[in-house]
């Protein structure tokens, strides 16, 4: 399979590369600044795509049979706080061009809109509000496509190795944990391509022992 991978020179989508190479997928590697992707595998073509730029987006999903988002919003003091609904936006329009079905978006439980445990974490959600909003409105924006989607919530993100001994839960509900590694989270992330898994859900993923 041919997996188109946005957000492919952050952390977690050098997990992703990584572990779809060893599990034998080509990999369409996009982002604004392709020549900071890590890998150099010859299985893997770098392109630029920015979540703002229609064209770059959907320029760079031809030739892919799955495509899976990982956007992050790492300059806080750019306003612009659309970043998720807009690249998604784009990257719909690419799907139906190049004829694309199936997308899975790494969203985050603070798009759950749910209230925590513990002051710091509610008012960390309160202080990015417009920031997991917009998350949840692309929640929204690519389950009522037409695509073939499956959304995964993710935690804190660190780069431990694998444990193999995530929780997943389905709905606008938390798992108990509040972390994961991003081993773990590419992993299973490839198992809900590969196998079809949580079609048209939202589905969280975490540590069972983090919270």
């Amino acid at each position: 399979m041919k997996i188109a991978i946005i957000g492919a020179a952050g952390e977690t989508g050098t997990w992703l590369i990584e572990h779809a190479l060893e599990r034998g997928h080509d990999i369409i590697a996009i982002a604004r600044s392709p020549e900071k992707i890590v890998s150099n595998e010859s299985r893997v073509t770098k392109r630029r795509g920015d979540g703002f730029d229609r064209q770059s987006i959907i320029d760079g999903l031809e030739g892919a049979d799955a495509v899976i988002t990982s956007v992050g919003k790492k300059n806080l003091r750019d306003k612009r706080y659309y970043l998720n609904t807009a690249t998604h936006e784009n990257v719909l329009a690419g799907m139906r061009q190049h004829s694309i079905k199936r997308l899975v978006p790494i969203s985050s439980i603070g798009a759950a809109k749910l209230p925590r445990k513990g002051i710091r974490r509610n008012i960390y959600l309160f202080l990015r509000r417009k920031y997991y909003g917009d998350m949840n409105d692309m929640e929204t924006q690519v389950l009522d496509s037409d695509m073939d989607v499956t959304v995964v919530r993710a935690p804190f993100l660190h780069n431990s190795n694998a444990r193999n001994a995530y929780e997943t839960i389905e709905g606008n509900v938390l798992p108990n944990g509040r972390k994961v590694s991003r081993a773990d989270l590419s992993n299973f992330v490839l198992d809900v391509i590969e196998k079809d898994m949580h079609m048209q859900k939202i589905v969280s993923i975490a540590d069972p022992d983090s919270a």
